[in-house]
């Protein structure tokens, strides 16, 4: 059985992370930047690939943000307020 994301699947980045592993969204357009300190490993920022008009590129999201998958390793972002 094949596992993949299909496409308008929408949810919150921490939803996406608790419900698929980092190695599998990363086929998706999603990037996890890390610093090596000892004894562990450090999340610096998180990206997922955008287009936006004509423009095409990362953009950080934070926990709290609705993603929406677009396909071919694109995604739509909704950033939320930080008090919500």
């Amino acid at each position: 059985m094949k596992i993949n994301i299909p496409v308008c699947t929408r949810g919150t980045l921490r939803e996406f992370k608790e419900s698929y592993q980092p190695e599998f969204l990363s086929k998706y357009g999603y990037k996890r930047y890390t610093k090596t300190v000892p004894f562990s490993v450090c999340t610096v920022c998180e990206a997922v690939n955008v287009k936006y008009s004509s423009i095409q590129g990362e953009l950080i999201v934070h926990d709290n943000d609705i993603l929406t998958y677009l396909g071919h390793k694109l995604w739509a972002v909704t950033k939320t307020k930080e008090g919500k």
